[in-house]
């Protein structure tokens, strides 16, 4: 399977998740996971499928560097996504705070080499 399939699949489970985490917290009146709801539809969700239509759409190449793309940022999600349901779980935030940013700069890097990618596109 190609990159920008895999980025656009993840992306959706990554949206699919975020909806049931909403729905979830709208049945139970307790939206206390608010920020982990809006970073899982948008890091998750919304930046990989936007990933997708940029490596499809621009002709970017597939090669190693999307790999090594697409796991920095699918991984950098998923701690996240973690890191965060631990912070407004009532978790320790000197626990769950580096976790947080160590996360948050994998996602940064994620969009340099999206930025990178794009520089080498053919389109």
């Amino acid at each position: 399977m190609k990159v920008d399939r895999l980025f656009l699949l993840l992306g959706l489970l990554w949206l699919l998740g975020g909806m049931a985490l909403g729905e979830h917290m709208g049945r139970t009146q307790d939206h206390g996971q608010m920020p982990t709801h809006a970073h899982m539809m948008l890091v998750g969700g919304v930046l990989s499928i936007l990933w997708a239509m940029i490596y499809r759409v621009w002709s970017v190449p597939l090669g190693i560097i999307a790999w090594i793309h697409l796991i920095v940022h699918q991984a950098g999600a998923a701690v996240m996504i973690y890191a965060l349901f631990g912070l407004y779980g009532e978790g320790d935030p000197a626990t769950y705070g580096p976790i947080a940013g160590m996360s948050a700069v994998a996602i940064m890097l994620s969009a340099l080499i999206m930025l990178i990618q794009a520089f080498r596109a053919k389109g």
